[in-house]
């Protein structure tokens, strides 16, 4: 009976040690934890864009925000950082002294993780970097973009949004998108268009950057501007309050109005330029200075002097020529350079574009034709960008009060669609 209990414990012991492998050293193992499996095994977590693509408009609107929430693989521990990676972009060549994609040009990027403070998100790489934090289940990034008017017609940015662990590798993932739109252009884009009342109040039409609606309704600007007999502005008025204007009194003396850089008082006072001005019948700001016409239709360059005092803005007056009292409305539009458009005694529009000539006797280029049927208003005003980033436009006032907009193409040249502006407009004497 012993022998046989011997043997079978023998056997026994055989029989497990064919079953179970030894362990290092030679001890015999008889259980072993299961191993997680490593990172590169695990499945990725998943991020989520709320609501999907952002959409941003481009302008003074200011930045829009998109949140994305990442969920992150049981288990991850220790320090995660985050890129938003972008796809098809242009970058730079080497050796260029351009540093970042085409496409990133005029929109500001910053970044928060788990509702902390915004910072800026640097560029690298494809993308950008967004701040580390500690792993959790779950992690809220949030991204703000402001882009200015600039962007509005840029090509939507998409790429993924990646979460990685300490070692660079990728633990969470999904999509991104931006699309940028047109919004309000910024405030030093904008056009300001000034209206004088037949009891001598000048008001203002701020510009909206909508060509469908191109005027905010009026502000006042002030009192007392029926004293003059001739106003003109120097350069484009703008929305920021920037943008000089001459006027000229019953007794011939012109005046200066320097733009403030406030816009609920646009003009710093007035300085006295000089008298004798009453010799002119017209007088029209243009990008290099003043144009004015004598009785004679001789028209003359006042070249406005860099650096000079406002009391004396112009160099003398250089003769460009006559037969200019061919023309019953001379007004101008400007972008980077101006455009002068005359109506003459048949109705027909012509354009006068900037020479760019250094000579002050030459300002303008020929003439060109722009077309006939002009007679019908009784008011033109050239101005600066009504609609959205386009050129310099022309509004022009018919018998019956009504002010329409020609969009100009980047000559100043109206093109030959108009679009309503509004009624009422014959409250006004003067139109700049």
């Amino acid at each position: 009976m012993r022998h046989t209990t011997r043997t079978f414990l023998v056997a026994a012991s055989a029989l497990l040690a064919a079953l179970v492998p030894p362990a290092a050293g030679g001890a015999t193992a008889l259980a072993a934890p299961l191993a997680a499996p490593a990172a590169s095994e695990q499945t990725p977590g998943t991020v989520v864009q709320r609501d999907g693509t952002l959409r941003v408009p481009a302008g003074e609107e200011g930045p829009a925000t998109t949140y994305f929430r990442a969920a992150l693989p049981a288990g991850t521990t220790g320090t995660v950082k985050a890129r938003l990676l972008l796809s098809g972009l242009t970058w730079p060549p080497p050796g260029s002294d351009d540093h970042l994609p085409a496409e990133l040009y005029g929109k500001s990027w910053s970044c928060s993780v788990n509702g902390g403070a915004f910072a800026d998100c640097p560029y690298g790489g494809e993308g950008l970097a967004l701040p580390g934090t500690q792993a959790a289940p779950f992690l809220t990034y949030a991204v703000r973009v402001d882009a200015d008017s600039w962007a509005g017609d840029d090509q939507p940015l998409s790429g993924s949004f990646d979460v990685t662990d300490a070692t660079g590798h990728r633990i969470a993932t999904g999509r991104a998108g931006f699309a940028f739109h047109p919004g309000t252009p910024e405030a030093h884009y904008r056009t300001v268009l000034h209206a004088r009342d037949r009891s001598g109040v000048l008001w203002q039409y701020e510009g909206t950057g909508k060509a469908a609606t191109p005027l905010r309704p009026r502000q006042r600007v002030g009192g007392g501007w029926g004293a003059y007999t001739a106003l003109t502005r120097l350069d484009t008025p703008t929305a920021d309050g920037r943008g000089d204007l001459v006027a000229r009194d019953a007794d011939g003396v012109l005046w200066y109005y320097r733009g403030s850089g406030d816009l609920s008082a646009p003009f710093r006072p007035r300085v006295r330029i000089g008298g004798g001005w009453n010799a002119y019948t017209s007088l029209t700001g243009i990008s290099t200075g003043l144009l004015a016409r004598d009785r004679d239709g001789v028209l003359w360059h006042y070249r406005r002097a860099a650096d000079a005092p406002l009391s004396a803005p112009f160099a003398p007056r250089v003769r460009v020529g006559g037969g200019w009292n061919a023309y019953t409305s001379l007004t101008s539009s400007t972008f980077l350079d101006s455009t002068v458009l005359a109506r003459d005694t048949g109705g027909v529009l012509w354009s006068y574009r900037s020479s760019r000539s250094s000579d002050p006797a030459v300002p303008l280029d020929p003439r060109r034709r722009v077309g006939g049927g002009w007679n019908v208003y009784t008011a033109l005003v050239g101005t600066g960008d009504l609609g959205f980033h386009t050129s310099p436009d022309l509004l022009a006032r018919d018998r019956d009060g009504r002010l329409w907009l020609y969009e100009g193409d980047h000559d100043g040249v109206p093109g030959a669609t108009r679009t309503a502006v509004g009624r009422g407009w014959n409250t006004y004497d003067t139109l700049l």
